[in-house]
């Protein structure tokens, strides 16, 4: 591959961006399900004479990120089975909840939710806005198209020697 270095590069920094994507969410306590948390994944691109990365998740990390704004109140079905994941309904005692509870307590969140929002965790913003993406990607990134141009100029003076 004529761009190894960089290519490696970039699954490093994808590496490392998915690690600090999912301690963000466990730093927040944003893992009822692991759904969100199992779906990151990073992997270089490459088009032509473009490279890059392409980040992807479940789409509602938008909501954990930033949080939701008043308005209508969202389905409670989904908060119902919120209510069932094992890090939620274990705060409620070793009995958790009966269906009526969960049904009540449900309708209660998706009412609240809907009068005042949500508060996002940031753990998106904060680990696109850090130190790893705006100095440390630039300079990687840097360094190995230099790397693989030394050694694609090397491999090219090599052919007439």
């Amino acid at each position: 591959m004529a761009l190894k270095h960089t290519a490696a590069a970039l699954r490093t920094f994808g590496g490392l961006m998915v690690s600090r994507l999912s301690q963000g969410l466990t730093e927040n306590n944003s893992t009822a399900s692991g759904k969100l948390d199992s779906s990151i994944s990073l992997r270089p691109t490459a088009s032509g004479n473009r490279i890059g990365i392409d980040l992807s998740m479940l789409d509602y990390y938008i909501f954990v990120d930033e949080g939701r704004s008043p308005g209508k109140q969202p389905p409670t079905s989904t908060i119902e089975q919120w209510l069932t994941y094992p890090n939620v309904s274990d705060r409620f005692g070793s009995g958790g909840l009966g269906d009526t509870e969960r049904k009540s307590l449900a309708f209660l969140i998706a009412r609240k939710i809907g009068r005042e929002g949500t508060e996002g965790n940031d753990f998106f913003t904060n680990v696109i806005e850090s130190g790893l993406v705006k100095r440390d990607l630039p300079k990687i990134i840097e360094r190995s198209v230099i790397e693989d141009t030394d050694d694609l100029l090397s491999d090219f003076f090599d052919t007439f020697t």
